[in-house]
């Protein structure tokens, strides 16, 4: 098989240079034959490997500025919300538990129980994800993970219940004293499949950001009134 190859890449290699010698008989053996064709082979298929070898290297070296520029603004963003989260006060206790209740009917809602570590985490890379949408259009913007929260009424409030998912949380329209907080989702525990709680931040008077709570569907509810309410998940300290 590689023979045929390379006796195909020598005939090619001839004719495209426009100068194509059919063998003669009584030219030369037909194992000189053989060999000559064959050694011309390996030269062609030698100078091929070699022009691709340095077309790779060229794109390589062409890519390269564009591609520090994009990882040095990656280390950029990650600073930037790295300070942010530092700021970040009400932070809870690494050890802190929030458990969330499945649906027992619906096997694919079981339940959840994060740490402090996993709203930690969903706190930062909130402050991650709204560096990176900063800029972008209101459009695009509503298709990121991060949301507004405007801790609104239930709509089906759960008997002696909170008629709000956070009762320490106000939210007045176009009060900058009082602004909609941010919902960021957080993730299954060891895991990138994000699961039914979000954390709860809000901007302070002094600007910097405060969590306000964990918040999580009622996963026993069905599709129906009051199946997007929020309710608050209890932290429980150790």
């Amino acid at each position: 098989m590689r023979f045929n190859v390379l006796i195909s890449l020598t005939f090619l290699a001839t004719f495209v240079a426009g100068r194509a010698v059919i063998p003669t008989d009584g030219a030369l053996s037909p194992c000189s034959e053989l060999e000559a064709l064959e050694g011309a082979a390996e030269k062609l298929w030698g100078a091929i490997m070699f022009r691709s070898s340095n077309a790779k290297k060229a794109r390589i070296a062409l890519e390269a500025p564009a591609k520090a520029e994009a990882k040095a603004k990656r280390i950029e963003a990650a600073q930037r919300a790295a300070k942010k989260y530092k700021g970040t006060t009400n932070l809870p206790d690494r050890k802190t538990t929030f458990h969330v209740p499945g649906a027992p009917a619906t096997p694919a809602k079981p339940a959840r129980t994060y740490t402090g570590v996993d709203v930690r985490k969903a706190v930062y890379e909130g402050h991650k994800e709204a560096d990176r949408i900063k800029n972008l259009s209101k459009t695009k913007q509503k298709s990121s993970l991060l949301k507004p929260f405007h801790n609104r009424l239930h709509e089906v409030p759960r008997p002696r219940g909170a008629a709000r998912p956070l009762k320490n949380m106000k939210v007045l329209p176009n009060n900058a004293r009082h602004p909609p907080g941010k919902e960021f989702p957080l993730y299954e525990p060891g895991s990138t499949t994000l699961g039914p709680a979000r954390v709860i931040t809000q901007k302070t008077k002094q600007g910097h950001t405060t969590v306000k709570g964990v918040v999580s569907h009622d996963q026993s509810r069905q599709p129906g009134p009051g199946y997007n309410d929020h309710f608050k998940v209890k932290g429980k300290k150790h």
